[in-house]
């Protein structure tokens, strides 16, 4: 029908509020927005309309007039479904509409997103900003193309809330002539399969949560999917967490750094910034490192792949300490927000209300992983566990709450900047000071826990507490730190740093701090006590800590015996005699263990004298007593499973029960029961693992596993175990036990026919050990130097490396391979021209030392070289003779004479 468009407007007006009586003013606001407009113009229009429809002021069927009030649609109205669709707009931002070429590793976030809008009306994607949710988005648009239409409303441009109604108005092409412009928008989009995409929400939240219910409530047909840093919380709202892209491990070759969608990323921006560009292995650590530094996160990979233009590869890793700096060129059609990885923080930190922003500043003192007790500690503001939860909603802070109590964490780049801000403000100092404190109450309240309880059942992950202990003590030592409380923190750190091995942070610390303390003598005398019993621990690992053994437990042992502190009395003698073991000097050694037990039972703990016990069965075993040796240890493993798990790992470095062991195994082996030490080294060595002390498990595999892989002749075995010594103590800087195995291997090398090379490595290492003050296994070593200079043809020096061992035993008074010692100079003096008599008063004298000690091990090693040599002074031969050489060095047994024949041939 004939009509004019104001006329139009009027009809439409009305019967979109059927039976509503609209006065004169609401009408010619509606039709004529920001126009005076006479109301004679109205009544003309009104006229014009009612002769389009054939309706009559007098008997009205579609509007009728109360006069000086106004007008209403009267007609019933119906709607028809059968009406042809309503057309929407297409995808309005220039970006839109074009679905991403290429998206790396998301396909399961995008079939999973796509599941969810087949089944539900409002998906949310959420995520920290940069993470992918708007390239998300479009993929699963892309996905569902074939059943749904889209419409894409871009919200980050607005700056108020109630404008989003009319935005999406506007996009959809729809000219709002009432005041309820919703149903507007529903009304033209009802009974449409389409779907209304709301990207970035986060700073118009509450207004998109409400246009996003009124939307589903008054259809019944459209979706909503929005992208948020924070989800919407309406009614019906499914949530969906984007994760940072996987990332590659850190030292990957590129093959495996490909596995990766985040190095794909890389180096597919890599690959359109340079024109050309293939990840080698050369590059994949670098890579690797700048994905993980940037925590998985596209747009800051993206970023930072396009700086390769002015950067390679290693300088670009190396400059991500200044990412902020580095990452600050984005496409120039990306928006603002997306233009430097700053902005990106921006948006998201300056829409924080400030409680939540002093939050954020204040956590970012906290590295890796923390607890919400730490976060409390640090936040100065409000309900710490409300911010915290705030946060985590708004994808400022990550929450993992697979393990019991939350562990929360802030993405590097988010931490780097709110540090920033914190320091900027001058609070960094503040915050720190309360974390230190925080740090300091913990450690100390937890010492006996940590002391005594199985990492596997500790109350809380202890371990993790570890990167805020290394801030905090860097920062306590530093110029604008507090000395007194770095101190403090050391000394309440020291049981946590020694039962996880980290052995090179703790002398660092207690370097510093007794630095200070002995500088003001009297200051804290306990404290400096606790500091010089640590300084002693790292010389158990390494090779040039030597001189900081004996005096640092010896000014703790004076230190304690003047605060009357017997716990610290029993370290520091303990500790003393272990470097009396460790020089090969088993004498002095047992005159520390009778001080020792004289001052175990006034101790508290009655464990103590158990492993005063102990230190008596070891020191038997090392002067050569065995028997003896076994009994005690035997008796003192049965005592101990009596005590209460202790703290004693802490207190005297190992786990007890694995150093009796590894002294049982080896007295075992000598008294001839090689198949039970055997036993009793792969039980050990298997305890060791379980209860995760790494020292322990170092010990056990220097002292007993291979030297008795050894002499057991299991060369297999041996190689094994000497492999696996050699990788753990390398991973902890565990220098001394690193050149044990050295030595050991040494011994495999002679065994191999390779005189020379195991001749060279064996002086190396044992120049190495006796600059560091290990010479416990000085003597058998020495042996392994002898056999190689002899089988190099160098008697007179073989004679004298095994003569030098020979009187060292004599002097220190160690026997237990004083029989092979013997048996070996026995072996190189029958390669001498008319040695034969000489060798066998060795080997005799061998004997003699094995039964004294009643070394049934040496002594099978023994009575077939001297039925050899025997029989080769019987048979007369020429000037010399050669006793039968065993193919694997001789530092293993023959076959075994049965063991109900222990006569000598005569």
């Amino acid at each position: 029908m004939p009509l004019g468009s104001r006329a139009l407007d009027i009809l439409s007006f009305l019967a979109s509020h059927p039976g509503e009586l609209k006065t004169n003013d609401e009408i010619v606001k509606q039709v004529w927005p920001n126009t005076f407009v006479d109301e004679a113009n109205l009544r003309v229009h009104l006229s014009a309309l009612r002769k389009a429809l054939g309706d009559s002021q007098g008997s009205p069927r579609f509007i009728s007039n109360v006069p000086g009030r106004g007008y209403a649609f009267i007609a019933p109205l119906e709607r028809d479904n059968r009406a042809a669709s309503v057309r929407v707009a297409p995808l309005a931002n220039s970006h839109s509409g074009r679905f991403p070429a290429r998206i790396f590793g998301r396909e399961e976030s995008i079939a999973g997103i796509a599941g969810q809008l087949a089944k539900e009306r409002l998906v949310t994607i959420c995520g920290p900003g940069g993470i992918g949710k708007s390239t998300l988005a479009k993929a699963v648009l892309s996905r569902c193309a074939a059943d749904l239409d889209a419409v894409w409303i871009d919200l980050s441009e607005i700056g108020n809330g109630v404008l989003v109604p009319t935005v999406v108005a506007s996009e959809l092409g729809i000219l709002i002539r009432t005041d309820n412009i919703v149903r507007d928008i529903s009304a033209h989009l009802d009974a449409r399969n389409v779907v209304v995409v709301l990207d970035s929400c986060e700073h118009v939240v509450e207004h998109a949560a409400e246009f996003a219910e009124a939307l589903l409530d008054q259809t019944i047909s459209p979706r909503v999917l929005t992208t948020s840093r924070e989800p919407l919380r309406a009614r019906g709202e499914r949530v969906y967490r984007l994760q940072p892209l996987g990332l590659p491990p850190s030292a990957a070759t590129a093959a495996a750094a490909l596995v990766s969608p985040a190095v794909q990323l890389f180096v597919d921006r890599a690959d359109a910034c340079l024109g050309g560009y293939e990840l080698s292995d050369a590059d994949a650590p670098y890579v690797a490192e700048i994905c993980s530094r940037l925590d998985g996160i596209a747009l800051a990979i993206e970023l930072a792949a396009g700086r390769l233009e002015s950067l390679g590869v290693a300088a670009l890793s190396r400059s991500l300490s200044d990412c902020f700096r580095v990452l600050s060129r984005g496409r120039r059609t990306a928006l603002p927000r997306h233009q430097t990885l700053r902005a990106t923080i921006d948006w998201s930190y300056l829409r924080l209300p400030p409680p939540e922003q002093q939050a954020l500043k204040e956590l970012s003192v906290l590295p890796g992983g923390f607890t919400g007790g730490a976060a409390r500690a640090v936040i100065s503001g409000g309900e710490a566990d409300d911010l915290l939860a705030a946060l985590v909603s708004k994808s400022l802070l990550v929450a993992d709450t697979h393990c019991g109590e939350p562990v929360y964490r802030l993405l590097d780049t988010t931490r780097l900047y709110a540090s920033e801000k914190l320091a900027d403000a001058g609070e960094f100092s503040v915050v720190m000071s309360s974390f230190s404190e925080h740090l300091i109450a913990l450690l100390e309240a937890a010492e006996g826990e940590i002391y005594s309880v199985s990492m596997d059942e500790w109350s809380q992950d202890f371990a993790q507490q570890v990167p805020g202990l290394r801030a905090a003590l860097e920062w306590s030592f530093g110029n604008a730190g507090n000395i007194l409380r770095a101190v403090r923190l050391t000394v309440a750190a020291l049981p946590l740093l020694f039962r996880l091995s980290l052995l090179d942070e703790c002398l660092v610390a207690v370097t510093k701090a007794l630095g200070h303390l002995d500088a003001r003598p009297d200051l804290d005398e306990r404290s400096r006590m606790k500091l010089y019993a640590a300084l002693g621990w790292p010389q158990m690992r390494s090779t040039d800590a030597s001189k900081h053994g004996i005096g640092a437990w010896t000014t703790a042992l004076h230190i304690a015996e003047k605060l009357g502190d017997v716990d610290y009395q029993l370290r520091a003698m303990w500790a003393l005699w272990v470097d009396a073991i460790n020089r090969g000097e088993p004498r002095p050694a047992l005159e520390l263990v009778g001080r020792y037990l004289a001052v175990a039972p006034s101790s508290p703990d009655r464990a103590d004298v158990i492993i005063g016990r102990r230190m008596h069965g070891a020191t038997l075993h090392w002067l050569g007593r065995h028997a003896e040796a076994v009994d005690e240890l035997r008796m003192m493993l049965a005592e101990y499973e009596t005590v209460p798990d202790g703290r004693h790992s802490v207190r005297f470095q190992f786990d007890q029960r694995v150093t009796a062991r590894i002294i049982l195994a080896r007295c075992l082996w000598v008294l001839g029961e090689e198949d039970a030490a055997l036993r009793e080294i792969a039980e050990t060595i298997r305890h060791a693992l379980d209860i995760r002390h790494h020292l322990s498990l170092s010990n056990v595999l220097a002292e007993a596993a291979c030297p008795i892989a050894l002499l057991a002749g299991r060369n297999d075995l041996a190689a094994e175990y000497i492999e696996l010594l050699r990788e753990h103590t390398k991973a902890l800087s565990l220098d001394v036990w690193n050149t044990y195995a050295d030595c050991f291997e040494a011994e495999l090398q002679l065994r191999t026919g390779k005189p020379g090379e195991c001749l060279t490595q064996i002086r190396s290492s044992m120049g190495v050990l006796v600059g560091a003050g290990f010479t416990l296994f000085q003597t058998i070593f020495q042996t392994t130097e002898a056999k190689a200079l002899a089988a190099s043809g160098c008697l007179e020096e073989a004679l004298a490396a095994i003569n030098a061992a020979l009187g060292r035993c004599a002097s220190s008074g160690e026997r237990w391979c004083l029989p092979e010692l013997h048996r070996v100079k026995g072996h190189i003096e029958a390669q001498a021209a008319g040695g034969g008599p000489s060798a066998l008063a060795a080997f005799e004298a061998a004997l003699e030392s094995a039964l004294i000690d009643k070394a049934e091990g040496w002594k099978r090693l023994i009575v077939e070289d001297i039925a050899q040599c025997r029989a080769a002074l019987a048979a007369a031969q020429a000037d010399e003779f050669v006793i039968e050489r065993r193919g694997d060095g001789g530092m293993h047994a023959p076959p075994i004479i049965p063991a109900g024949d222990p006569s000598v041939p005569s």
